[in-house]
């Protein structure tokens, strides 16, 4: 009776871990007057409250090196489009390989976030076929949601 007792505490710690949320920074690069947005998912593991996060965020911005959540923004890919910067800071139990600023930006992703900062992210056909998912949703679910190319894999 014991050990089954001992056995299934230990499933359901093992199922807290693998369900506990992240903190991760969503920055995306939306081309000014299109739909066309590339996305990046950057995990610090000392990072682990949105307050935290955030204040990363706020640092980096004022002093353009970012210490934490190291990343580069190319403008010159970008030349003749005006392009807007967003940073959002959520909870994700989802998991992505590591950000490489060479690898190309080919995974398309239906990105959502909810009103308590959790992440959700779905791996799309084609920028086509995301752009008609996010269309059909329902339209507060469509409000927290994009479509943006990544060039991370969704583990």
């Amino acid at each position: 009776m014991m050990k089954r007792m001992m056995g299934l505490l230990a499933m359901v710690a093992a199922s807290a871990v693998a369900d506990e949320a992240d903190v991760y920074l969503l920055a995306t690069v939306q081309l000014g007057g299109s739909n066309l947005a590339q996305s990046i998912f950057l995990h610090e593991p000392q990072i682990t409250t949105l307050e935290d996060c955030q204040e990363a965020v706020r640092v980096g911005q004022r002093d353009r090196d970012w210490q934490r959540y190291h990343h580069i923004f190319m403008r010159d890919r970008f030349q003749g489009f005006a392009g807007h910067l967003d940073y959002r800071c959520v909870f994700s139990t989802q998991r992505f390989s590591g950000w490489n600023d060479r690898a190309r930006y080919s995974h398309p992703y239906l990105i959502g976030i909810d009103e308590n900062a959790k992440l959700k992210v779905e791996r799309m056909p084609s920028q086509a076929q995301c752009a008609s998912t996010l269309a059909r949703l329902p339209a507060a679910r469509r409000a927290q949601s994009r479509c943006a190319v990544g060039n991370q894999n969704l583990l």
